[in-house]
């Protein structure tokens, strides 16, 4: 039912497109999707464990060999990369997007930060409309972060299927500022019309109630790693200047200051 349910609001929300419902660990399933495909984008969920990743990319890639596939855009869900601290969630990340450059299959991949739009789920942040209390993420008041748009990411996506010549390559993503919590609750506040604070809740407050939302115990390990690992950082280690990837793919990114007034 809830295969037929996804199907059924793409082919609403996207004339004309073919909608297939796979399980991504069913390798003879991806095929049947990737068969006549020119370039995919890959994005695969959260992980609800360290063994995720490795065993979706296995299936993924068998099926794409087996179809000659002649370009993928893989993009990571997550920040990846040797800069960052070796933590479990983050390590398997990276590990799955190193597989993917060394696979064979001509890739270009984009390493996200984490997403902006995170911020609409009240999952993520249930007091930011109730009590103007921004509590995601659960980081340091000083921490600048990078985000990522979705809107930002579509955008390269797209540009990166005209760029074959890119395939071996990996291009951390982000918007075009970087900032710490409270310059962030500044701009909600513009969008609520309305003073918003930051005042992030615990990690392990924060992980613990996701994972009973989710009723998914794995969850509560992956975000809390996740979390960690970032918290561990240096303070601008998570700022990635944006000039040379905006020329590589021909795009202008938009800060998260305009991205916030386009919410309605």
């Amino acid at each position: 039912m809830r295969r037929r349910a996804k199907s059924a609001k793409i082919k609403v929300m996207h004339l004309g497109a073919i909608a297939v419902c796979v399980d991504l660990p069913d390798a003879a399933a991806v095929a049947v999707a990737l068969s006549g495909v020119d370039a995919p984008f890959l994005h695969c969920p959260m992980p609800s464990g360290p063994a995720n990743n490795q065993t979706w990319n296995e299936a993924f890639f068998g099926a794409a060999y087996q179809e000659k596939l002649p370009l993928l855009v893989y993009v990571t869900g997550e920040p990846s990369g040797a800069r960052f601290p070796s933590f479990t969630i983050l390590d398997g990340i990276t590990e799955g997007m190193n597989a993917v450059l060394g696979s064979g299959i001509p890739s270009i991949v984009l390493q996200s930060a984490f997403y902006l739009e995170n911020l609409h789920p009240e999952l993520f942040a249930p007091l930011l409309r109730s009590e103007s209390k921004l509590g995601y993420p659960p980081v340091p008041h000083d921490l600048k972060m990078q985000r990522t748009s979705y809107l930002d990411e579509a955008k390269l996506a797209v540009e990166a299927f005209a760029r074959p010549e890119l395939a071996g390559q990996a291009f951390e993503i982000g918007s075009s500022d970087t900032l710490a919590g409270a310059k962030l609750a500044s701009h909600l506040s513009g969008w609520l019309n309305r003073d918003v604070i930051f005042d992030p809740a615990s990690r392990e407050a924060f992980c613990q109630r996701v994972g009973e939302a989710l009723n998914n115990p794995c969850v509560v390990f992956v975000l809390s790693d996740l979390y960690g690992s970032i918290a561990a950082l240096e303070r601008n280690v998570m700022s990635v200047g944006t000039a040379t990837l905006e020329t590589t793919f021909g795009v202008t990114l938009t800060s998260l200051a305009d991205h916030i007034k386009s919410w309605s």
